[in-house]
């Protein structure tokens, strides 16, 4: 059966294979990190300047590469608390560049409140995850978690030109941040009620 678990678990299949047999294997993975947080930042400016194609490209990208380090550590046994921390901590700050430049070029339009909210839900649906964790409650529900908010970005910004051709407006561009800020914030609603769930049942965290 298709499910978003089974297709991350063969996405990562077909990257350990790639990586594997390249030259990253023997790389460090914090300069995996580092690197895609690096382009990460260098996104959000291009949406400041409002060059989202060119956004979109980089952020798919960072993206990539943000998938790759976690890879490299473990293949070459080199994971660490530090490097765990450190990768989650640079993905916050790369989330903020982004949504930063997003929000700035939309800062005369009514899509400046949608930016807004999109970043407040990105952040909560890592917050209440991390929250969750710290109360010894383990769970990574709701479909709007970092990897579809990054392709579903991604795709708008780079698709914006040729919304911009057809329809004259962003349209495109404007969709895929309304779907962000309702799909997030509701994925965060989903966690704290996980957490509500298992407090007054313990004995069945499903």
């Amino acid at each position: 059966m298709f499910s978003r678990h089974n297709m991350i678990e063969a996405y990562y299949r077909v990257v350990k294979l790639l990586v594997a047999r390249s030259p990253l294997a023997s790389m460090n993975p914090n300069s995996i990190s580092l690197m895609a947080s690096v382009i990460g930042v260098l996104a959000g400016l291009f949406f400041l300047g409002g060059r989202s194609a060119t956004a979109g490209i980089l952020l798919l990208i960072s993206g990539i590469l943000d998938t790759l380090d976690g890879t490299i550590a473990r293949l070459g046994e080199r994971s660490s608390k530090f490097g765990a921390a450190l990768d989650s901590s640079l993905d916050r700050y790369v989330e903020m560049f982004v949504f930063l430049g997003i929000t700035y070029h939309f800062k005369d339009s009514p899509m400046f409140f949608w930016s807004f909210l999109a970043i407040m839900g990105s952040m909560m649906v890592s917050y209440v995850r991390a929250r969750a964790q710290s109360l010894g409650i383990q769970q990574n529900v709701g479909f709007m978690q970092r990897f579809e908010r990054f392709m579903i970005l991604s795709a708008g910004a780079i698709l914006n030109p040729w919304g911009l051709q057809v329809w004259g407006t962003e349209i495109v561009f404007e969709l895929s941040i309304i779907m962000l800020a309702i799909g997030a914030n509701y994925t965060a609603y989903q966690r704290l009620m996980i957490v509500k769930q298992v407090e007054e049942d313990p004995s069945d965290p499903d």
